[in-house]
């Protein structure tokens, strides 16, 4: 079997189980048009090296190509298309050091107000509201950046306040409540956007008419940052992220909650599932993120290593409680 047949087939078997599989997909494509058409069973790990190597690329990145190759050649060895599994030694998981930057709330501001000379440029492909409402809805939602840019018209209920998200990788749909102060941007938003002859439609199209992808917006994000002069301020290296909205989403509901003295064993699964997360672990790096006077309370008390969980400390819950 082809290798290029081998990757459409794997590719609509987890397609076919729900999985959406679109940044796998192209990253396998790039693997076929390196190595070219090859066989199956005539890969060397030499390509696996290659192919790995072949750019500078964060260690996280590196070991996601890696697993995903591997499942790959799991997938047809399994089935008898390949003798063996072509792959090179793994490398030693390094922990990063990296952490997500959380925005305060004059930053988010300055990033608002910013859009319109940002996007005032008659080359700009984006106008300036629809790229203010988008960061809004980041801010506000903690939803990703590519549920954010599917939204259609159907997907807004005001008189219910809800925004209904899908996840692109999984497909799976949420509805996500929101605030009445939302619901009024909203309202006003969808008012100027969509006319009395159009029922449905994106809500935020560049200005060809087209909807807008997540990576131009990055690009657009990018620009902005630089523009309105908002720069990390934990001693970390490069500009914010526009996924760091999420962060700071999270960061900030869990600082308040722990100055209300909220219940934080209910509080977070809650979180978790607001933001469209599998598990808690997807949450509790949150809690590194909160403000310097938790967070070395948080890491002396939190167990890190071992099956224990942070709910399972008396100690970590006791302090909680009495914040």
């Amino acid at each position: 079997m082809k290798l290029s047949d081998g990757i459409e087939q794997f590719v609509s078997s987890k397609r076919e189980a729900g999985v959406a599989y679109i940044q796998p997909a192209f990253m396998l494509l790039r693997f076929n048009r390196q190595v070219g058409d090859v066989q199956l069973n005539e890969i060397t790990s030499q390509d696996v090296s290659t192919f790995l190597d072949l750019s500078s690329v964060r260690p996280y990145t590196w070991h996601a190509k890696y697993n995903l190759l591997r499942r790959l050649f799991e997938h047809w060895t399994g089935l008898g298309s390949m003798p063996r599994l072509p792959m090179p030694l793994k490398r030693v998981t390094v922990r990063t050091g990296f952490l997500p930057y959380v925005y305060n709330t004059s930053e988010i501001l300055r990033l608002l107000e910013g859009t319109a000379k940002n996007q005032t440029n008659g080359a700009c492909a984006l106008g300036a509201r629809p790229f203010r409402v988008i960061l809004f809805i980041l801010f506000t939602t903690g939803a990703t950046l590519g549920e954010v840019v599917q939204l259609k018209r159907r997907d807004i209920d005001v008189k219910r306040r809800i925004i209904t998200v899908c996840t692109a990788r999984t497909r799976r749909r949420r509805d996500v409540p929101v605030s009445a102060d939302v619901c009024k941007i909203l309202r006003e938003y969808l008012k100027w956007r969509f006319d009395s002859r159009e029922s449905d439609g994106y809500l935020f199209l560049k200005k060809s008419g087209q909807a807008v992808d997540p990576v131009s917006f990055r690009n657009y994000f990018r620009t902005l940052v630089r523009r309105c002069g908002v720069r990390r301020r934990d001693g970390m290296g490069g500009w914010p992220r526009i996924s760091d909205f999420r962060t700071s989403f999270a960061a900030h509901r869990i600082s308040e909650w722990l100055k209300n003295g909220a219940n934080m064993s209910q509080m977070l699964p809650a979180l978790a599932a607001y933001l469209g997360q599998l598990g808690m672990n997807s949450v509790d790096r949150y809690l590194r993120l909160t403000p310097e006077r938790f967070r070395k309370q948080l890491i002396a008390l939190s167990p890190r290593r071992g099956r224990c969980h942070w709910r399972d400390d008396e100690t970590l819950m006791r302090f909680l409680a009495a914040l």
